[in-house]
Parts: C-alpha cells; sequence; structure tokens
C-alpha cells in the first residue's frame, strides 16, 4: 500500500498536500490512505500518529509518501531515529522537496544519505530563523538593527558553525548559498571577512 503522511502545522497545509498530490501523480502512484496528524511536529515523532502509522499500519514493501524532513521530526536525531525505523521494516520513502527516494533496501547510499542529512540541517535553520524572527514580531521587538548602530555581529553568524561544515564537506559555495537560503555575493562576502577556509 502507498500511505501519505503531514503533520498540520503547516499555515499553507493546503499548498502540501497539493506538491504530494502532484508528486504522486507525476510518479504514477496512487496514495491509498492520507494521513493528517492533528498534533504539531514540535511534539517527538513517537507521540504522534507517525510511530502508529510505521509500526501498527504500515507493513514490509509499502511505500511512504513525506513532503519534507520537518514532517518527521525537529531534530536530526529525531530524523534519523525514524529513518531507521523505516529502513528496519522494510518501507519505501519518497520525500518530495528534496526529490528523494529511499527504496526498501538495508543498505544506505552514502552520497544521497549526506545530501539528506544536509537538507534537513538547511531547513532546520531556516525554520528556527523563520520562527525566532516571528517571535520577535509578536513581541512588537525590532527585526531589524537599529538605526545608524553598526552591526557588532554579522547576517550570517548564527550559521557560521553550518558554513564551516558545509566548506569541510567540499560542497560549492554557490551550494552552500542555497542551502542556508542567503544570496550567494552575501555568502562570498561573509567568508572573505571571516577568513573561512575548508579544514584538510
Amino acid at each position: 500500500m502507498i500511505y501519505s503522511y503531514v503533520s498540520v502545522h503547516y499555515n499553507n497545509l493546503e499548498e502540501v498536500v497539493a506538491a504530494i498530490n502532484k508528486y504522486a501523480s507525476d510518479h504514477k502512484m496512487d496514495i491509498d490512505r492520507f494521513v493528517q496528524d492533528q498534533v504539531s511536529n514540535t511534539v517527538n515523532w513517537q507521540d504522534r500518529d507517525l510511530k502508529s502509522l510505521l509500526v501498527s499500519q504500515m507493513q514490509s514493501d509499502d511505500t511512504l509518501i513525506i513532503y519534507e524532513a520537518s514532517n518527521i521530526g525537529r531534530s536530526t536525531q529525531q530524523v534519523l531515529e525514524c529513518l531507521e525505523l523505516i529502513r528496519d521494516k522494510n518501507i519505501t520513502l519518497h520525500l518530495v522537496k528534496y526529490q528523494q527516494v529511499f527504496p526498501n533496501e538495508q543498505e544506505v547510499d552514502t552520497q544521497q544519505f549526506l545530501e539528506l542529512i544536509q537538507h534537513v540541517d538547511s531547513d532546520f535553520v531556516a525554520k528556527r530563523t523563520t520562527e525566532a524572527m516571528q517571535r520577535r514580531r509578536k513581541a512588537g521587538l525590532s527585526v531589524g538593527r537599529p538605526k545608524g548602530r553598526k552591526n557588532k555581529s554579522l547576517k550570517l553568524d548564527p550559521l557560521a558553525k553550518d558554513i564551516q561544515k558545509y566548506l569541510d564537506l567540499n560542497i560549492s559555495r554557490a551550494s552552500i548559498a542555497k542551502l542556508i537560503g542567503c544570496h550567494p555575493q552575501t555568502l562570498y562576502n561573509y567568508i572573505e571577512k571571516k577568513k573561512l577556509r575548508r579544514n584538510s
């Protein structure tokens, strides 16, 4: 059977559902059951309908379609825990946003797995940044720097560790800019200003 799962934390839930349906149609797959979890993805995946779906309902050789990694959990560790269960049950996983397919095989393609982790890290950084800005706006606090004051810290400082990690993985600067969601020139300027280099 083919299942699809989405947690209802999206503001644009209808667009996410439409993207999943389009992906299934493009790949000539008929979804047998569409699960919309009413519990937010801020709750551990083991305390949501996702665990029940994977443990009690899905069988070996079934297929699961999920929009993106944040549907699974809000940390890389949670995502990895869930992926291990999916692999152990021989379930084929489709991640729509990344156009990635993990077949029901015990061996994992290392390159594909690294690409997934990059997507996961990038998604979580972007979501944390967006949520922090939303909290500041709700609290009536300024989002940008005060007028007339120079930045003591730079825009990309919170992502410095991620940038260095991607440089160490020998990922191109253009690709890193996409991963962290900034203009390439902004990244180039930051790397030069901070004198970041790939650690050999």
